[in-house]
């Protein structure tokens, strides 16, 4: 009888329409920028994201960061409750709109670390990126170097860490399509608001989405890839993604196993080749970036060293092209890489450009800070001969090799400074 009982009670529960709130952590990354009191002079997007906090479960987080010239962590992640509703309130009330500048690049990465250092197991993850404009740091060169680093490392990022990005263009001046680009590439949708009044609505969809995606599995059943989403519509989620790709069929497995073993041999073989290059790598024989025909002949020449490991001091020639100092290497064969393997530098922490006779510093938004001679860089520097330049705590010598009294100068790691902030960069 009991048996007989449970299986009636099943049976009604799968029939009635009762919402399963599984645990969602979401990132609310909100435009802040100048441009915004043009497009929102009656403040509807806090209010929007105050009816989309309000219809949240009982199991989900919420944080919300702002970003313009740099992103400012509003709330970290933090429970749905009365208490909370209060705070994103408070949190609400500092979007002014008057930054300078648009920077999603550094927003998605600051949103991005938010839900990988305080993600719980299991937790579907979720970041709404709201922004009435284009990537814009205030030059075209950097603009592009943003945008590398959007499609290159952070869509990536997302989906290796199952991290689905809702995109709102809000007004017709917005960029609809990166915001599509990563949306589809993390599985979830984008949406276009052209007027204030249309945010309530598009929060309202994207609320509506979030709880149809509770009970989606991970793999659809359907290998086919879905059409990209009207604008203002939902679409159920599908994840024909990186994050899911669906199993080749049987004909093709003999044949897709020798390719993956070739691209394996030659994988090893490159790694073994690099490995060998970099041991053989000192500061009397450099590692040359570029040839001798590349190289610029008018104004100063340059070199960076690195002096943290003073017992493996390495030479990086500083050339036309930009210098990107970070944790990973990029695809943009306009850009030299210098990489530093810590988890406190960001993936593009720095960059050291020429401008006519002089080179520029500038900081990509890092979390942990770039430093010169112990002061840290907030705006574009032009640097010295003997500068030493901190990324986080990792110390490089600025040289002009003219300058130098003997080619047996002797280079030495300087006393660090011992205030610099302990966060890990993602």
């Amino acid at each position: 009888m009991r048996a007989v009982l449970a299986g009636l009670l099943a049976g009604m529960l799968s029939i009635i329409s009762i919402p399963v709130w599984a645990a969602q952590d979401v990132v609310l990354l909100l435009d802040n920028s100048g441009s915004m009191r043009l497009h929102d002079p009656q403040r509807l997007a806090p209010r929007a994201v105050m009816d989309f906090v309000d219809n949240r479960g009982p199991d989900t987080r919420i944080a919300i960061i702002d970003f313009a010239t740099r992103p400012l962590v509003l709330m970290p992640l933090t429970p749905v409750s009365a208490a909370s509703r209060a705070q994103v309130r408070e949190a609400l009330k500092h979007l002014d709109y008057r930054g300078q500048w648009t920077d999603t690049a550094a927003a998605l990465e600051r949103a991005l670390y938010e839900l990988t250092t305080d993600s719980r197991a299991g937790t579907q993850k979720y970041i709404i990126l709201m922004t009435d404009g284009f990537v814009d740091v205030g030059s075209a060169a950097r603009n592009q170097e943003k945008m590398h680093w959007i499609i290159q490392s952070l869509i990536p990022e997302a989906v290796s860490d199952h991290v689905r990005i809702f995109g709102i263009a809000f007004s017709d001046e917005a960029d609809f399509e990166l915001l599509q680009t990563l949306a589809e590439k993390t599985g979830a949708v984008y949406f276009r608001a052209f007027q204030d009044r249309d945010l309530t609505g598009v929060f309202q969809r994207i609320s509506a989405a979030l709880v149809n995606a509770k009970l989606m599995p991970l793999l659809p059943a359907s290998g086919a890839a879905s059409p990209p989403p009207p604008s203002g519509s939902v679409q159920p989620l599908q994840f024909n993604t990186p994050l899911t790709s669906p199993a080749p069929p049987a004909s093709e497995t003999v044949h897709t196993g020798w390719l993956w073993a070739v691209a394996l041999l030659v994988l090893v073989a490159a790694g073994i080749g690099l490995y060998l290059a970099r041991n053989r790598r000192s500061v009397k024989a450099p590692r040359k970036f570029f040839s001798s025909e590349t190289q610029f002949h008018e104004g100063p020449q340059a070199a960076l060293y690195d002096i943290s490991n003073p017992n493996d001091i390495k030479r990086y020639e500083l050339a036309e092209l930009s210098t990107m100092i970070g944790r990973v290497a990029g695809y943009d064969p306009e850009v030299q890489y210098v990489l530093v393997d810590e988890r406190t530098v960001g993936r593009c922490h720095a960059v050291i450009e020429r401008r006519g006779h002089s080179f520029w510093i500038t900081d990509q938004g890092s979390i942990n800070g770039t430093f010169v001679n112990g002061g840290r860089v907030t705006a574009d520097r032009a640097l010295k001969h003997g500068d030493i330049i901190a990324v986080h705590r990792h110390e490089f010598e600025f040289v002009i090799p003219e300058l130098f009294e003997s080619e047996a100068t002797v280079l030495g790691a300087r006393e660090k400074v011992d205030d610099y902030a302990e966060e890990s960069e993602v």
